[in-house]
């Protein structure tokens, strides 16, 4: 308990103290870098926000993907101690394989992804706070890949994931820009409190403040009184209390805001600012990241769309949608934007 009362009261602490840091880019390409460096010195100082996207973006691979199955390695979280509201298809067991909770997941995203996002973040209700962030902790800490099995059509497949690792070039960022006066907001299609474990723990190196972690939302409930609220409530409500809320046990019940998709960037508009657009938006899944990096980015202000390449098939999904998002701003006599203002990094150039 008394590492967790750590990173809640430090994490506020060390935000106080960027102004007085001179964090430098060194671990990105060097054009990359001096084009950030160029948009920060414009919007130094000025109100300006940035938003980034987390998993695959400012750390490489995906938290709930690899604590998913850690935790169920573990034996913390089964079929049997899951919510039963979360069971909407029957497990595809044999008489060789009992499916795991991994390839139930992946079965729920052949269905449609819009399905499977919602789920992954609600698989870890049950769990208090303080729970999720001792798991995270210990899964960010593994340092080796955690073995999972999936469905292959009616095959089944053993493989493994890997535990999030942090961009060396998103911590330099990230703190870059709140040195110089920039705000910045993570957007997240994961779970707003696991993301906030690590965005806003300062032994990760980000030092994103914790009420500027937005993702999905599920209820949560005092064990003792059954009182129900959510971070995002106390946070619009000027109420918020990061520690108070560590005991708190997550539900399965979604609510405002649903992070996936459009949802980043009708996110941005109803949770960050209506008229202000971000100076940086950061993202690497087309259909996830795409709403925010298209019409999120705010192109008059020199903002840039900083784009993490680790699939060709995203690239390429990106490409034609810059190309065809181009040709329809030409076609209705807007202005042509949607393909200006791209970086685009490798995961390997960020570590």
């Amino acid at each position: 308990m008394k590492s967790l009362k750590t990173w809640v009261g430090m994490s506020g602490m060390l935000l106080t103290s960027l102004a007085a840091q001179a964090t430098e880019l060194e671990h990105w390409p060097e054009n990359i870098a001096s084009q950030l460096n160029q948009m920060i010195e414009q919007n130094a100082n000025s109100g300006a926000y940035a938003v980034f996207d987390m998993d695959n973006t400012s750390y490489q691979f995906d938290i709930e993907e690899s604590l998913l199955p850690y935790l169920e390695m573990k034996g913390v979280l089964t079929r049997e101690t899951m919510d039963p509201s979360l069971k909407l298809i029957p497990f595809k067991d044999t008489d060789t394989y009992k499916e795991s909770l991994n390839s139930y997941y992946y079965r729920l995203c052949e269905i449609d992804n819009l399905v499977c996002y919602p789920w992954v973040a609600q698989i870890f209700s049950g769990f208090t706070l303080s729970e999720l962030k001792g798991y995270v902790d210990e899964v960010m800490a593994y340092k080796k890949p955690v073995p999972i099995t999936y469905y292959d059509g009616d095959k089944v497949v053993e493989s493994s994931v890997n535990p999030p690792i942090v961009f060396k070039g998103m911590n330099e960022l990230y703190n870059r820009l709140q040195e110089n006066g920039i705000e910045v907001y993570v957007m997240t299609a994961a779970s707003e409190e696991i993301v906030r474990m690590i965005a806003s723990d300062p032994k990760y190196g980000y030092n994103v403040k914790p009420e500027n972690v937005i993702g999905v939302n599920m209820l949560l409930k005092d064990r003792e009184t059954g009182e129900l609220t959510t971070s995002r409530l106390q946070i619009r409500d000027g109420e918020y209390d990061q520690g108070a809320n560590m005991k708190l046990e997550l539900t399965p019940y979604l609510m405002n805001p649903m992070t996936w998709y459009e949802g980043k960037l009708g996110s941005i508009t109803g949770w960050i600012d209506q008229w202000r657009k971000p100076v940086l938006v950061a993202g690497d899944s087309p259909l996830s990241d795409g709403y925010m990096l298209f019409n999120g980015t705010d192109i008059d202000k020199g903002g840039m769309r900083l784009w993490v390449d680790r699939k060709a098939k995203y690239m390429k999904q990106v490409e034609e949608w810059k190309a065809d998002a181009a040709e329809q701003q030409a076609a209705l006599g807007q202005a042509v934007t949607a393909n200006k203002n791209w970086l685009v990094v490798k995961p390997s150039d960020l570590h």
